[in-house]
């Protein structure tokens, strides 16, 4: 904390120091003061602040890439109804086969939200929403919020509700492929919930 306080004291004085407090000047104040305590860390001591702000800069870019990606499928998807075919799951509904669902009572996930709040596969598009119980491995408030909003910012998906233990966090998903469940969980906690622990811990 006290290294990333004096990059932003001298980000700063080097704005002043131009004379220009633009964001732009102020962002490549900030890059030359990194630099510059980097180097220094054998005056200064070790510090972890070097290692997580270049971690910081790659979890920005794979989300922002991953964001990327999501706003195309669900554009596609709205222009090009029936677009996105997510396999059996999709092909079952089309052939009258009883509609899957995403809710967890099976799993022993306890959901708050009753069957009727658990929306099936319409058969006329290839979605496959519902509601999926995800357990956490985030425990603190910071880690439970970043991961709940990084969830709701991507476009498909929205966190609904935490559980009482703060133990589980219920997602709506647009895109669940196949009606697989388990899958999509994995997808979550080995991906957007493990980069989010590995940043803040």
């Amino acid at each position: 904390m006290t290294t990333f306080l004096w990059n932003i004291l001298l980000a700063v004085t080097w704005g002043m120091a131009t004379g220009q407090f633009t964001v732009p000047n102020l962002v490549v104040g900030f890059v030359l003061s990194y630099l510059i305590l980097r180097f220094s860390q054998r005056l200064l001591g070790p510090s972890p602040y070097f290692a997580k702000v270049p971690q910081v800069f790659r979890f920005a870019l794979r989300y922002v890439w991953e964001l990327i990606l999501a706003n195309f499928r669900v554009a596609y998807d709205v222009l090009v109804p029936g677009a996105w075919p997510t396999g059996g799951a999709g092909r079952a509904a089309r052939a009258g086969a009883p509609r899957p669902w995403a809710g967890d009572a099976d799993a022993g996930y306890g959901s708050p939200f009753p069957d009727s709040l658990r929306a099936p596969l319409a058969s006329e598009s290839y979605v496959c929403p519902g509601v999926v119980a995800i357990p956490l491995d985030a425990r603190t408030d910071v880690e439970i919020t970043l991961l709940a909003n990084l969830i709701t910012l991507t476009p498909g998906s929205v966190s609904l509700d935490l559980s009482e233990d703060r133990r589980v966090l219920y997602v709506h998903a647009m895109y669940i492929v196949d009606g697989d469940v388990d899958a999509y969980r994995r997808s979550v906690k080995e991906g957007l919930e493990r980069r989010v622990l590995e940043l803040l811990r």
